[in-house]
């Protein structure tokens, strides 16, 4: 079995460089150019949309030859953001309310929860209704992780993740004892996606900080998470293909693989960086994002024996991580966020990403991540992923 490289890579060499980059994207975009017009893919009824350009989505009015569809186009935010702050809220509040069918309305099925370090999976409403996960356990029946007549306040709420079909979200808020003494603080990501026109959430992943526990620094995790990440990355910089290709360790880096065994779940926002950079090359770049059809992002799998092959192909990869900007040099982990958004002994919420640079060290663009890291078998691994979109295209940014 082949694995092709899905974090860091673009695609293939055409460019003749006697001419600069974004003139050479000038004047072969015409064909592409002429979408600009059809504005923001918001404003346009989906079927507009589908009639008129072939995909899901027109492209934006400004986005440049060559350019990936970034952070700054309101088809990124406008809707993912508002629907997902919406349903993060809805399903808190059936939470507060101990209101299991309501929780179950705001869900996809199959629908993944990381309440420990692997996910439980629920294929269908039904199965969820019957036997709710533990913690979203109020129906008076079955294993339940809710105490009787505790109640939660609302903390903080938080967007990390945004593109035109989905987002990642944190909510945190505490419980209470019916007498006022605190129970403990809950921090959680909220996966959204829309899946064939319907919005919902897809994924949950939550961590318990018991009253006396708030404070206690985790640095194993931050530690492990920026060498893991910061290794695999090197190795594009590096042009080090022997160690991207080789599947053993985890992520292309020198990081253990998880014990076999072990159950993992991600959510696959369904255009990966390859794609989108090949396609911004041919001036579709809206190409790979859809809606209609898609009837779940969920990725639900098992740590096997097995390692298989894995075919990074760097020659491509180096050819078109430019963009429009420059020849790319090399990538650092983004710096300017908190690595780890929660932790405790076991389990992180990871902002994974990277930046790109030139030769020169010009800034090319910015990759955005969520990621999900646990301990086992002595060692931290990466067990899912949620999404991974261009927050900024500096191909896109006029000269």
């Amino acid at each position: 079995m082949t694995f092709k490289h899905g974090l860091d890579q673009a695609g293939s060499r055409d460019i003749d460089h006697g001419i600069g980059r974004r003139e050479f994207f000038r004047n072969s975009g015409a064909v592409g150019l002429a979408g600009a017009t059809l504005g923001a893919g918001l404003i346009l009824p989906m079927g507009a949309a589908i009639a008129q350009t072939g995909t899901d989505f027109p492209k934006p009015k400004g986005l440049l030859p060559g350019g990936q569809s970034d952070s700054r186009f309101p088809v990124s935010f406008a809707a993912p953001v508002t629907e997902g702050l919406r349903l993060v809220m809805e399903y808190f509040t059936a939470l507060n309310q101990r209101d299991v069918a309501g929780i179950a309305k705001t869900l996809h099925f199959p629908f993944a929860i990381y309440e420990q370090i692997e996910p439980l999976v629920y294929q269908s409403e039904a199965e969820f209704l019957r036997t709710p996960p533990p913690t979203l356990n109020a129906t008076g029946r079955g294993p339940t992780q809710i105490s009787p007549n505790s109640y939660d306040l609302l903390e903080s709420i938080n967007v990390h993740l945004y593109c035109p079909v989905g987002g990642v979200f944190s909510l945190g808020f505490t419980r209470y004892k019916p007498e006022g003494d605190k129970l403990f603080d809950c921090e959680g990501i909220y996966t959204v996606t829309n899946n064939d026109g319907r919005w919902a959430i897809e994924m949950v992943s939550t961590i318990i900080h018991e009253r006396g526990y708030e404070g206690d620094p985790h640095p194993d995790a931050e530690t492990t998470a920026r060498l893991a990440s910061e290794g695999y990355l090197a190795a594009f910089g590096y042009r080090d293909e022997t160690l991207l290709d080789d599947r053993s360790k985890g992520r292309g880096s020198f990081e253990q693989r998880l014990p076999v065994g072990t159950r993992t779940a991600s959510v696959d926002f369904g255009y990966g960086p390859r794609d989108r950079t090949r396609n911004a090359r041919n001036n579709e770049p809206m190409k790979g994002w859809k809606t209609a059809g898609v009837k779940s992002r969920l990725r639900v799998s098992n740590v096997t024996a097995e390692v298989g092959e894995q075919e990074t192909n760097l020659k491509e990869f180096v050819a078109l991580a430019g963009g429009t900007v420059g020849d790319y040099g090399y990538t650092r982990i983004n710096e300017h966020r908190p690595l780890v958004l929660h932790a405790t002994h076991d389990k992180a919420h990871v902002l994974g990403g990277y930046t790109r640079f030139t030769t020169d060290s010009r800034f090319i663009s910015e990759t955005r991540s969520i990621g999900i890291r646990v301990r086992k078998g002595g060692h931290w691994g990466s067990s899912g992923g949620i999404g991974q979109v261009t927050h900024h295209d500096a191909s896109n940014s006029k000269a």
